[in-house]
């Protein structure tokens, strides 16, 4: 029984610092985009045709990206190998199995967005899958904790378990919209916030457009967060882990508008930038957590086992019982 519980202590280690690494890694790539390092190395997957680069600030955020994912996916092989060896429920391991296919996918998408000059769509493109990989880790990572106790309607819980997926779905195209923005050269369309040029609503062309696109959604998805947390304190108190989520995703987001703001205010400074993407990133991974926990909250709770019926008095020890009663009457 030890043996089992520090194995399973182990995994669920592995599992978080997976997370913690990649989400860390996902933070670097946006350096990486918001310094223009991302064409530092010009050659892939050596750079500047060595193994060691030279000593350069951009050759070197570009290559610490690069070592990083490394270590991720020596990680996520760990992470899958050691779920299937321990035989994990089913979903642990295939979504240990779905990481390590996504990691490939993301090896691969990021050579061509190198190749491809940084083009946007490729840029939007790896950020996707790199959101999609962080998402899976966390489902393995929170699927290796024990289920928690469900003491809400099953009903209940299920309809804000699709609440908090649609939360976290338009998150996620929050994000990719934003990338976009930024990779097409639309961050700066207008120089001031909430505004657009001192005007209520936009005046311009292709990129005013795209830019003006990007703040309706974020307004959209942060009213929809403010309905989700809501609903999370008014029927769902006794989920803790649900109540707290909503409210950090509300509170992180609302940071993350701000430093939105602020990127236009310091015209995308590098620091700035960087902590939008880092914000971002982290809302995602607390809506995917917190559809996850609903999700597990929402499932049956199991059925209690049968107690074992009482069994009946032997004949003999019931006559013991009952010949000095009659002697005394």
């Amino acid at each position: 029984m030890f043996a089992q519980t520090a194995a399973s202590v182990r995994f669920r280690w592995l599992a978080i610092s997976a997370c913690s690494t990649t989400y860390a890694l996902v933070v670097l790539g946006g350096v990486v985009r918001v310094t223009g390092s991302g064409d530092a190395c010009p050659d892939w997957p050596r750079c500047h045709g060595e193994l060691l680069p030279p000593l350069e600030t951009d050759v070197l955020i570009e290559f610490s990206h690069r070592l990083l994912a490394s270590v991720v996916g020596l990680l996520v092989v760990a992470l899958a190998v050691a779920a299937w060896r321990a035989q994990r429920p089913p979903v642990v391991r295939w979504a240990s199995l779905l990481a390590v296919g996504l990691v490939g996918v993301q090896i691969v998408l990021g050579g061509i967005t190198v190749l491809s000059d940084l083009s946007a769509n490729m840029v939007m493109a790896h950020l996707a899958v790199a959101s999609a990989f962080l998402a899976t880790l966390l489902v393995v990572a929170l699927f290796s904790f024990p289920n928690p106790v469900r003491t809400k309607a099953t009903a209940d819980m299920t309809r804000f378990r699709t609440q908090a997926a649609i939360a976290a779905l338009a998150t996620l195209a929050l994000m990719l919209t934003g990338s976009y923005v930024s990779g097409s050269g639309a961050g700066l369309a207008f120089r001031d916030w909430p505004l657009f040029d001192g005007s209520l609503l936009p005046d311009g062309a292709r990129l005013a457009v795209i830019h003006f696109a990007h703040r309706l959604a974020a307004l959209l998805v942060g009213l929809y967060l403010i309905h989700v947390a809501v609903r999370a304190w008014r029927r769902h108190r006794e989920q803790r882990a649900v109540v707290i989520l909503s409210t950090a995703v509300v509170a992180l987001y609302g940071a993350q508008a701000l430093v939105g703001g602020a990127n236009i205010w310091t015209l995308l400074q590098p620091a700035v930038a960087g902590a939008h993407l880092a914000l971002a990133v982290l809302v995602w991974g607390l809506l995917v957590s917190m559809t996850v926990i609903a999700h597990r909250g929402a499932l049956p709770a199991p059925a209690a086992a049968a107690r074992p019926a009482r069994p009946a008095a032997e004949p003999a020890r019931a006559a013991a019982l009952a010949g000095p009663a009659r002697g005394r009457s």
